[in-house]
């Protein structure tokens, strides 16, 4: 109980820090947060743009007098009332960009995490098991080349070649703009199909760095002392493989796992922007690019809440799976 609340109280001060450095950050950009939607304004209302800034201020419920504490104060009110905060550019409360967005990325980081890590623990294990040999060497080999693309570049090439010229995958979107959104089947595999692009570019690189890493792993693991003994009992490799090697080679990876989602719940901000795909990381590239600090902001702490619950699972996690590890 005690290990729970020192924990608990440790990861409070972690976020209070991380989301105090957001918007220290955030706010020390040039530029008036409200200047795009005062340009908005002042066009569709015909009147100059200063008037249409003070609109824009009132309607954000932001003044730019008030000194940086009384802003910081607001903030973190709106924060305990779960409010992310206002988006200038899409004119909305940045709550119902999040609820709109979050499922299509998570959605998509489920498909592309259980992908990559299921194919890389297999082939890392199976690498490691065939040590030594050409087998080894090409499985190391093209993870590490891999691993080294960026999700962009490799969001970029499957975009060009499957959906440009092989013409097997859609453009962009979540879904076609000519179906009406349904639980119907034709619906649903639309759904999967859209998925499938920004999918495969982040799953890919995913699995070449699992897959290096439970190599390592199970190289490692097949050093101990235990496994040499299984060995000299005269037990198959096989099982050893199974009940010996594999299981433990996957505990340090598992709470890995857990982590890297929270991580990746601020989506791939490139990979979603290149396939137009309507995720949490489309919204934050489109943030960036317009200036839109409210949706920055609120996109920012969305993914440190989601770091922070991510590390404090991980670690109950490890200590459930590994018995070698007692919660104290």
């Amino acid at each position: 109980m005690n290990y729970f609340i020192n924990k608990t109280l440790y990861l409070l001060i972690v976020f209070v820090i991380a989301i105090s450095g957001v918007f220290v950050l955030v706010n020390n950009m040039p530029g008036d947060p409200a200047y795009g939607l005062a340009v908005s304004i002042a066009q569709q209302r015909n009147m100059q743009i200063e008037q249409a800034l003070e609109i824009a201020h009132k309607m954000m419920g932001i003044d730019p007098h008030e000194s940086i504490f009384i802003r910081y104060g607001k903030f973190v009110s709106n924060l305990l009332k779960g409010n992310f905060g206002y988006s200038a550019f899409y004119n909305t409360s940045v709550n119902e960009i999040i609820a709109e967005s979050l499922p299509w990325t998570l959605f998509v980081i489920s498909l592309a995490t259980f992908l990559s890590f299921t194919i890389g623990i297999f082939l890392g294990a199976f690498a490691a098991q065939k040590r030594a040999t050409i087998t080894e060497g090409i499985i190391s080999t093209v993870s590490s080349i891999i691993q080294a693309i960026p999700p962009f570049i490799l969001a970029v090439l499957i975009l060009f070649v499957f959906s440009v010229r092989l013409k097997v995958l859609p453009l962009g979107g979540a879904y076609p703009v000519d179906i009406e959104p349904s639980f119907s089947l034709e619906f649903i595999s639309k759904i999967f199909l859209h998925a499938l692009g920004p999918m495969l570019a982040i799953a890919i690189p995913q699995m070449a760095s699992w897959t290096l890493a439970m190599r390592g792993n199970t190289s490692q693991i097949m050093e101990e002392d235990f496994i040499r003994f299984a060995e000299a009992r005269g037990l198959r490799d096989s099982v050893i493989a199974a009940k010996y090697v594999r299981n433990n080679a996957m505990l340090p990876l598992v709470a890995s796992l857990a982590i890297s989602v929270g991580y990746m719940l601020g989506g791939q901000t490139l990979v979603e922007s290149i396939f137009n795909y309507p995720g949490i990381g489309f919204y934050f590239g489109k943030a960036i690019a317009v200036r839109d600090f409210g949706l920055l902001t609120g996109l920012f702490t969305l993914i440190v809440i989601g770091v922070i619950l991510a590390t404090f699972i991980a670690d109950f996690v490890y200590a459930l799976i590994d018995p070698r590890v007692k919660l104290k």
